[in-house]
């Protein structure tokens, strides 16, 4: 068993590495290129060695709370490269009941998020672990929310882009996050103030929301400005 979880660990920690590594390239390549479409799909298929592993090393090793939580990012995570994979799929047949089933499960995870982070509240104040299984359940639940209404109406024609690179930016965000913070005990002191280790993770996703919307926005523009200028 203790060959079992090393094994599983290494795996963890270096598809985790290669996807921080391997995600990045698409940011810089030119869309729709050989480049970055072969590392977006090396990126998505860490993610998933990343969950599963997550999953299995939270089963097999003694109950803790950062790994429970860990584990619960790396689900997070796992669906926002999944769907954002996913979403170039479906340019014209829409989810496929695999889609639905993912969304559904990731919905019901992100609700246990929310409600252990509410008992968590009430038993223990409003300190660390609260805190962020709240935000990140909160999160979670709103891309998978989104996802079940999108289910029941037909999506804007360019719906497939603006998920594509939004999900996977997203994915992106949490898995550096996750590294970051578990590498924070590192960089901060000792006697750094709980606060601190708090923000380090909800920072990162507050900074790159602000990144992603703004380029959502570049794009609206862009592709607005293209539709004017064929009707003139």
């Amino acid at each position: 068993m203790k060959t079992l979880i090393i094994s599983l660990l290494i795996m963890h920690i270096a598809t985790g590495f290669t996807a921080l590594l391997a995600g990045l390239i698409p940011m810089f390549s030119k869309k729709g290129s050989i480049l970055h479409n072969r590392a977006g799909l090396i990126y998505v298929y860490c993610m998933i060695t990343v969950a599963a592993s997550a999953l299995l090393l939270c089963a097999l090793q003694p109950f803790k709370m950062m790994r429970l939580f860990l584990t619960g990012i790396a689900i997070f995570s796992f669906y926002l490269s999944m769907t954002g994979w996913r979403a170039t799929k479906q340019k014209k047949s829409g989810p496929t009941p695999f889609d639905k089933g993912l969304t559904f499960i990731t919905f019901l995870v992100s609700l246990l998020m929310i409600s252990f982070g509410g008992y968590l509240l009430a038993t223990n104040g409003a300190s660390f672990f609260p805190i962020l299984f709240s935000f990140f359940g909160l999160l979670t639940l709103i891309f998978a929310g989104r996802d079940i209404r999108l289910m029941a109406k037909p999506a804007e024609k360019m719906h497939w882009f603006f998920q594509h690179f939004t999900r996977m930016g997203g994915s992106y965000i949490a898995t550096f996050t996750a590294a970051l913070v578990t590498n924070m005990s590192r960089i901060l002191p000792t006697n750094a103030p709980e606060w601190m280790a708090t923000l380090s993770w909800i920072a990162p996703s507050i900074i790159g929301a602000m990144i992603i919307s703004r380029t959502v926005r570049y794009y609206k523009v862009k592709f607005n400005g293209a539709k004017a200028s064929l009707t003139v």
